[in-house]
């Protein structure tokens, strides 16, 4: 498989020489087409109207769960589950990167419009997964049953449980996770927007009722409830039957093209929740610090995501593009602008966060207002580290997910001596918070720096800057600027409205500047026949 890969990029690069003209342009060289993707800005824009309206009400649903889930357990306990989840969330490491090789090889084949070799490596990937998940489970459930043996401590019968419970999470979530990424791969939206709608709507419902009535131990229950039902969905409308496969040689190719990728997730988990972590090592008081510090991170998990929905939407159209053309310079200018979108979509929800959620979490949870400092903070860093998306996966689309690992290692390394010398120094989640912002923006520089910077010319570079600066500094700054100086938690309800409408005037006359001035209505405008015919035509 690894063979039939490059010749076709080669003669791709070939007839896109033969049409354009040399790469290095010439007197008669005409200058780059606008990027856009195969199926063109406008289906960009319908897929994100699906992700994003789910994206919505599950975050509407996230943040009500939240709430409830805050209003019913102490500080102590939410310290435990996040904890927990925390762990669960690692569980997604344990197949040693071959299903993100799996799964680039499929975009790329369906760039090529050739999927029927791909499928076998998916068929590899959800053997290893399989294996590797039941290891990662067992490890958890032997040491909940240490933990709550052992006897030590208030809160040890909840680890052992918690830890007990998240390794039987840990191997249906890899299942249902895997289908999801490959449902994504095809570009269906349409099935991952309804799984997410249904995971939300069950969360708020079922983890809601039973921590209600049973407390801790009633979420453990909800949790594997809500994930039974999300398998019973994925497997009704999954894109392929996935079938047991062994090829040792097939294994190890995939693995050597996923496990920079796999190990690049996992340092990027631990870079994203490092901040958590050293509150858990440095603090004597860590369940309850840790707890409401959550009351930051309920905000900030759900700028992310946020951020996270144009990914979704264009990662796998990197990799097709690539297919197509096997032209880097060409995906690098395809996500630039997607990056573009990506900061005018973070803007107002990461201003209105700075604005607004101090003053209305003060109101609703008064116990955890101890956590709401380090949300100004925090906040600027998280809509940077979004900012970062697209160049992340661009290096993963072209092969070079190694420049990807080593960017947000550097970046790790940043924050950890950061979140050091902020808890050393007293500073406490404000200083966490800051040091953490600060390593998410010198990742961003860093990121970009090694991805798309070296592919793009001098006006390319110039627009990048000026669009991701246009749309994302002058709401937040105002935003920022707005909070110190009236702080939420001290500010009157109208004060707090009149804020959140300036920085929403703010942000609407600078996306409507960059929307003209960046020519996007002409590009969503644009047909896609040619790009169609070409995918036609490689079909055939």
């Amino acid at each position: 498989m690894a063979a039939s890969v490059e010749p076709l990029i080669t003669q791709a690069q070939a007839a896109s020489t033969l049409t354009t003209g040399p790469a290095l342009g010439g007197a008669c060289a005409p200058a780059p087409a606008a990027p856009a993707p195969v199926t063109g800005w406008r289906r960009v824009v319908a897929d994100c109207g699906v992700v994003g309206g789910a994206t919505t009400v599950c975050h509407v649903l996230g943040a009500a769960t939240s709430l409830l889930l805050r209003m019913i357990l102490d500080p102590a306990q939410m310290g435990i589950w996040q904890a927990l989840k925390l762990v669960l969330s690692y569980g997604n490491y344990a197949n040693l990167g071959i299903s993100k090789g799996a799964t680039r090889d499929f975009t790329i084949a369906l760039g090529r419009g050739d999927t029927s070799r791909a499928k076998r490596g998916l068929d590899l990937a959800f053997t290893v997964n399989t294996l590797t998940s039941l290891v990662y489970a067992a490890v958890l459930v032997g040491a909940g049953a240490w933990i709550g043996l052992s006897g030590g401590g208030t809160w040890a019968g909840a680890w052992g449980a918690g830890l007990a419970v998240a390794g039987l999470l840990a191997v249906l979530s890899r299942y249902v996770t895997f289908h999801v990424t490959i449902l994504r791969a095809r570009q269906d939206f349409q099935t991952t927007a309804q799984l997410s709608l249904l995971e939300a709507a069950l969360t708020l419902a079922a983890c809601g009722l039973a921590t209600w009535c049973w407390g801790l131990w009633g979420l453990y229950l909800g949790t594997l409830a809500v994930l039974l039902a999300g398998l019973a969905f994925v497997w009704r409308r999954r894109a392929v039957t996935l079938a047991w496969a062994w090829d040792r040689a097939e294994i190890r190719r995939l693995v050597g093209i996923g496990g920079p990728i796999l190990l690049a997730g996992t340092v990027s988990s631990l870079f994203r929740s490092l901040d958590k972590l050293m509150i858990l090592g440095y603090l004597t008081d860590r369940e309850y610090q840790l707890g409401c510090y959550s009351a930051t991170l309920m905000v900030t998990v759900q700028l992310y995501g946020l951020g996270n929905m144009l990914a979704i939407v264009m990662g796998p159209r990197y990799g097709e593009t690539y297919g197509r053309s096997g032209d880097r310079a060409e995906v690098a200018r395809l996500a630039a602008r997607a990056t573009e979108l990506c900061a005018a979509a973070m803007a107002l929800p990461a201003a209105l966060a700075i604005v607004v959620a101090p003053a209305l979490l003060a109101r609703l949870l008064p116990d955890y207002q101890a956590g709401l400092a380090p949300l100004v903070w925090l906040v600027p860093g998280v809509a940077a580290l979004c900012a970062t998306l697209p160049a992340s996966q661009y290096l993963v689309a072209v092969n070079r997910q190694n420049r990807a690992l080593a960017a947000v290692a550097t970046a790790t390394v940043l924050a950890a001596v950061g979140n050091h010398l902020a808890l050393r120094g007293g500073y406490g989640l404000v200083g966490v918070a800051a040091a953490t912002a600060a390593a998410y923006v010198a990742y961003w520089g860093l990121v970009v720096s090694i991805s798309l910077w070296p592919e793009l010319d001098g006006a390319q570079r110039r627009r990048y800057l000026l669009m991701i600066g246009l749309m994302l500094a002058p709401a937040v700054i105002l935003a920022v600027a707005l909070e110190r100086l009236h702080p939420g938690i001290e500010a009157h309800p109208v004060t707090t409205l009149a804020k959140a409408g300036a920085v929403a005037v703010v942000w609407g006359l600078t996306v409507w500047v960059g929307w003209h001035r960046g020519r996007w209505a002409d590009a969503i405008r644009r047909p896609v026949e040619v790009h169609n015919q070409t995918r036609e035509t490689r079909t055939l």
